[in-house]
């Protein structure tokens, strides 16, 4: 390949005054708390911690993070610099159940890509799937739905209108923990 003169148009002298600033790529660990009410009437700040938290300039304006999960439905947010380890910024109110991932950039125009995320939760359960379950305990089902976000703090609870359903010495109900899979699904096992 030959280069020609138009090639070479925009390239500095090496020997003017420049320079450039490396730095590693920022990442996160953790989200803190990773989700919020879809009714909240405030925003609520979060801890965003992970490694290679910095600022280049004098008001951090370049901190941000980012909500969201394509480029049109993208929310920035100014992030706060707590330390090389930490940022917080707020989570912005959102008007409907959903999972949105969280990135951050120091520079901003480079965003990390961690895969955290922050959940906007308003539960309503369509569906549970199967619907005919075993008596030894041991079924799972998968709860169908929306508004659901991974809070680590999900339970199922079994019930029916006429007669309680008991379980584990319990004289209120069968409560038992349940795992988010995504915003439309939770799964739990069936009491013993």
């Amino acid at each position: 390949m030959s280069l020609n003169n138009q090639d070479w148009h925009d390239v500095k002298d090496p020997t003017a005054d420049s320079s450039y600033t490396y730095y590693a790529s920022p990442h996160i660990t953790q989200v803190d708390p990773n989700y919020g009410h879809v009714k909240a009437t405030k925003s609520s700040t979060i801890k965003i911690t992970g490694t290679g938290f910095s600022c280049f300039d004098n008001d951090c304006s370049d901190l941000k993070c980012r909500f969201g999960n394509t480029p049109s439905s993208y929310i920035y947010v100014n992030a706060t610099l707590v330390s090389s380890e930490e940022i917080s910024c707020d989570a912005p109110l959102y008007t409907k159940p959903d999972v949105l991932k969280v990135e951050a950039t120091i520079n901003g125009e480079s965003y990390t890509s961690d895969n955290k995320t922050y959940g906007y939760f308003d539960p309503f359960v369509l569906d549970a799937v199967p619907r005919l379950i075993s008596t030894d305990g041991k079924t799972i089902v998968d709860i169908k739905g929306i508004g659901f976000a991974n809070t680590g703090e999900a339970k199922s609870l079994y019930r029916n209108k006429s007669n309680p359903i008991l379980c584990g010495g319990s004289s209120t109900g069968c409560e038992l923990a349940a795992t988010f899979k995504d915003k439309h699904t939770l799964t739990t096992t069936t009491f013993a």
